[in-house]
Order: structure tokens, then sequence, then C-alpha cells
């Protein structure tokens, strides 16, 4: 477990709670020991120790320090490169409250981080805002830079999400994000009258504001810009595919509108 998030445990629920959930964890990864490895950490750019689940899922395999695995490094190594010091210039949303790309995104001109809990009794948590990623609060086309990882899996109306997207972002801004891969982009369950209607067998990811983790309405695989294909958003892969799982970085980049012709 990462130095971080113990210590945020502590801050939130105290050390009796943080000693308990050391205890769970440290066996797994322990039992991983022999695929840690040494390294620098792509997105708090320490010399660090990458440990390792004893599962040998990539997933599992996180920084000592900031905690960031394989997809975070991904989405770091992208922004880093794509964007450089133009970043300072820019105004950046990340819908995750405590991601580890936090050390390279507060570098940007404004960053904004969120969270969504629906029927959340507080509009700010630890300095994040709450933020449906279907009806944003920001202006149109006040945005640069949207990263998101491991997010929209999980929104019901998946549509509304990009066209949302489309709408704050500015002509040629982007919508960095990652995804579970899958091999085909498929709708595992929608809402019916306010109710969650399984298209497919439930499927449940790890979430750390939920203990009982959080239902997947979509599976996106490599097919994903063609089956929501929209006016306003180029979508494609950018990075990838990397590790065992085939992680993948993709963006969503609002179009600029052509030169009106004389």
């Amino acid at each position: 477990m990462a130095f971080v998030k113990i210590w945020r445990t502590i801050q939130r629920q105290g050390a009796r709670s943080a000693l308990r959930k050391l205890l769970t964890l440290a066996p797994a990864y322990l039992g991983g020991i022999g695929r840690w490895r040494l390294g620098r950490c792509k997105c708090c750019e320490r010399p660090t120790i990458f440990v390792a689940h004893r599962s040998g899922c990539s997933e599992f395999q996180v920084c000592l320090f900031c905690s960031a695995n394989e997809r975070y490094e991904l989405l770091a190594a992208e922004i880093r490169e794509r964007y450089g010091e133009s970043l300072t210039r820019m105004d950046v949303l990340e819908l995750d409250p405590r991601s580890p790309l936090r050390t390279v995104l507060t570098r940007a001109r404004t960053y904004t981080r969120s969270f969504y809990a629906e029927g959340s009794p507080s509009p700010q948590q630890d300095g994040a805002v709450c933020a449906d990623i279907t009806a944003l609060q920001f202006e149109n086309e006040s945005l640069d830079l949207i990263v998101s990882s491991d997010v929209l899996e999980h929104v019901p109306d998946l549509g509304a999400a990009l066209r949302e997207s489309a709408r704050v972002l500015r002509p040629g801004g982007s919508h960095l994000f990652t995804v579970p891969p899958r091999t085909q982009t498929k709708m595992r369950a929608q809402i019916v009258g306010g109710q969650v209607q399984h298209l497919l067998p439930p499927e449940r990811h790890l979430d750390p504001l939920s203990p009982d983790g959080i239902l997947a309405f979509w599976d996106l695989g490599p097919d994903l810009g063609d089956a929501l294909a929209t006016k306003s958003l180029e979508i494609k892969i950018v990075r990838g595919p990397v590790g065992d799982a085939g992680r993948l970085v993709w963006i969503a980049q609002k179009v600029v509108p052509s030169a009106p012709h004389s």
C-alpha cells in the first residue's frame, strides 16, 4: 500500500482504521515481492519502488509514494509529451479527486479536481468539486483539457458525457482518458424507469468512494470511435497497448471548425 494512501486513511478514518487496512492489504503485496521493481514514476517523477500484488496484474503494481499504476503512468507520459510547457497556459478538469496525476496537472493555469456522488450533501470535498460528466457546471468552451481514468465505462449515458465534453472544450481541446480494454464496444446495463436493467452479467469495479465497488455500464473496445461517433469529437487511440491488460490511452479531441470560404 502506498505511503500516500496510508496517510490519507489516517487523516480520514484514524490510525486504527489505517492499521487494519494495512494489515489486510500487506500480505497480498508481500506475496508479490518477487515482482517488485525499482524505477522512476512517470507521475510523481521520484525514484521509487513499484510494489506488486501477488495476483500479478499490472493494475496492482503501484508507486510506493504516489500510488500511480500503469494507466496513470501512461496518462502522465501522454500529457507531458503532448502538451509540455503549454500546459501552464491551459485550463484543466480531472474527473478524479485523489489522482496521482495531480503532480503533473497542478502546473496548468487552472486545475480543477472533481468527484461524483449522487445526492452528495457537499459540493466540495478536500478541494475537489462534485461534478456530473453528463451535466458539467462549466461554461461553453471554457476548458482546454479533461482527464479521466477508468470513469467513462461507469456512465450510463455515455453519449451525453461525450456531448458534454465537446460543449465545455475549446476548439482543439481534448478529453484524454483510459477505460478497461475490451474486444468490442457494447452496453452492459442501462437505466430504465429509474432502475438498472442488466443486459450482461453485472460487473463491478473497485472504487475508493464505495466499498461495494461501482457498476460498469459499458464495455469499450477498439471500435469506440465508430460506435460512439460524434461530429464534434474525433475519438482515437494515442498510446498503447501496454502491459498484460493491453492498456490504452484514448483522446476525444474537439474538432476545429473549418474557416468559411470567401
